[in-house]
């Protein structure tokens, strides 16, 4: 009698990883609102509502980007982890709003 021989499954689809999914989010975003001043517009694009929607994960992948690019991820961190580390006097002064956010970071324990 002869057998059917045994085929492997298919490969599962490769799915996309957190970080790549992120950073795929964050250059669609940059690339849509970078020229733009008004932070409702940039607050409000499509891929940066996506990014907070994944969540405190996402974290350590924001504050990496935010010392590495200097791009303005202050609104989404702040939304997904409820803190706002930024002094009052300190507020619109992007270096020193940059540095709360990665001191915060650092004094919470996150690696990037």
């Amino acid at each position: 009698m002869a057998t059917v021989p045994l085929q492997k499954p298919p490969a599962p689809v490769s799915e996309e990883t957190l970080e790549s999914r992120f950073h795929r989010l964050a250059d669609i975003w940059h690339a849509a609102v970078a020229h733009h001043s008004s932070s409702s517009i940039r607050n409000n694009h499509p891929a940066y509502q996506e990014i907070i929607g994944l969540g405190p994960a996402v974290v350590p992948l924001l504050l990496a980007d935010l010392e590495k690019t200097g791009r303005h991820w202050f609104w989404v961190l702040k939304i997904i982890t409820g803190s706002n580390p930024v002094p009052a006097e300190d507020r619109g002064n992007i270096a020193k709003v940059t540095q709360a956010w990665l001191g915060w970071g650092k004094e919470q324990g996150f690696r990037w």
